[in-house]
């Protein structure tokens, strides 16, 4: 696997990942907020077909460009509880003002325990609820897609609607007790890429208060 990270300086500074499997071209994008220009002629000139776009919650800055990718050809897939935030645009209740209305909304709404397979690679969805109500992170072949749950020595806001400290506490518990987390690189919405083992010992969300 090829993992190409992208990162969009200014406003927000959001990531986006495409994660692809060599052998044979096929590719999955996770989240795609901006971009779709770029992401859309690299994955051209290195012969990959971006298949699906795995979104790792509804906000504005990971999904705005989500009709983009569809009407391209690839499937979009969101957890059910950020599905009518996706719809409307991404944005919470009265926070920014959200991107462009998606009412066709994703082609595939996730639990959470779901396997996607891409080519040869196989996404593990783990819900993590707390920052958005259908947070996910997608594990495959040792890198760890955390969206908006996890960062390099921080974590996500959950004061947005639909946010809980609770639940994000016990997401990235979660996460931090995953099995070989020293040899797990974690790819943030935002920020720069670390590793799973040095957060679970060092990350201050384990130390987030209850609601």
């Amino acid at each position: 696997m090829e993992v190409y990270a992208f990162n969009f300086h200014g406003f927000l500074g959001v990531n986006a990942y495409l994660a692809a499997d060599g052998d044979t071209g096929s590719a999955a994008l996770i989240d795609c907020g901006r971009g779709f220009k770029k992401i859309s002629d690299f994955a051209a000139e290195k012969g990959l077909k971006v298949e699906k776009v795995l979104l790792t919650h509804g906000h504005f800055d990971h999904v705005s460009e989500a009709a983009k990718w569809k009407e391209a050809g690839a499937e979009i897939y969101i957890h059910a509880a950020d599905a009518e935030m996706l719809k409307k645009g991404g944005s919470p209740d009265g926070f920014f003002a959200g991107g462009p209305e998606f009412p066709e909304g994703a082609d595939v709404l996730l639990l959470g325990g779901e396997k996607i397979c891409v080519g040869n690679l196989v996404f593990s969805v783990i819900h993590t609820p707390g920052h958005s109500p259908g947070s996910v992170c997608y594990l495959t072949d040792g890198a760890l897609f955390t969206g908006d749950t996890l960062f390099k020595g921080s974590f996500g806001r959950y004061d947005f609607a639909g946010g809980s400290s609770r639940e994000l506490k016990r997401s990235l518990e979660r996460l931090f007790a995953l099995p070989g987390a020293d040899g797990i690189t974690v790819y943030p919405g935002h920020d720069e890429i670390t590793v799973l083992g040095k957060e679970a010992q060092t990350n201050p969300g384990r130390y987030c208060p209850d609601d």
